[in-house]
């Protein structure tokens, strides 16, 4: 299996009115992800979904909102706590020498945090981890064809001989097909 990490961040700032945040009292990060394979190329698509209760206080604060900041118009506000859910695109274009075999590729998330940074703003992060498995190149052929002895007598033709390590969507194919691997 191989796996490739990095690290995805989100911050959101909040409308004067609902205060000053003050902490995240409760934030998830959840993937909800499809694999997916068209025309030869495989990714993995979908979002991560953050669910997050912030603490507020009374108050007032200046935001100079960037283009690196989400706004959050919408809060569930229970006294001075507020409850938000925000979805971040996720595409994962996976290296042209992915063979799709047995297990489908998997997004973990871990490491998640949050915290109100100096301008009064949530800031949310987490690592993620995608791990796949590689297509091994074989030594051998794919295909083996066996010939009868030299001093047989009929004229049969070769017998084929299928390769169980083919990945699981290859292994019914009928004789009709062909599998040619291109390098």
């Amino acid at each position: 299996m191989n796996q490739v990490n990095w690290k995805l961040q989100e911050v959101f700032y909040f409308p004067e009115s609902f205060g000053v945040p003050t902490n995240a009292a409760r934030i998830e990060v959840k993937p909800q992800v499809e694999f997916q394979q068209v025309k030869g190329v495989c990714s993995l698509y979908g979002i991560y979904h953050i669910s997050a209760h912030v603490g507020f206080r009374p108050g007032e604060c200046a935001h100079h909102g960037t283009s690196e900041w989400v706004s959050i118009e919408d809060l569930d506000m229970n006294g001075e706590n507020g409850y938000f859910e925000y979805a971040v695109p996720l595409f994962v274009e996976l290296p042209p020498t992915y063979v799709h075999g047995n297990v489908e590729p998997k997004i973990h998330l871990s490491d998640v945090n949050a915290f109100v940074t100096d301008e009064n703003a949530l800031k949310v992060e987490w690592n993620v981890t995608c791990t796949y498995e590689l297509h091994e190149p074989q030594e051998s052929s794919s295909v083996e064809v066996i010939t009868a002895p030299a001093n047989s007598t009929s004229e049969e033709s070769p017998e084929v001989k299928e390769n169980v390590d083919l990945p699981f969507f290859l292994r019914d194919l009928k004789d009709a097909y062909s599998v040619y691997e291109v390098k």
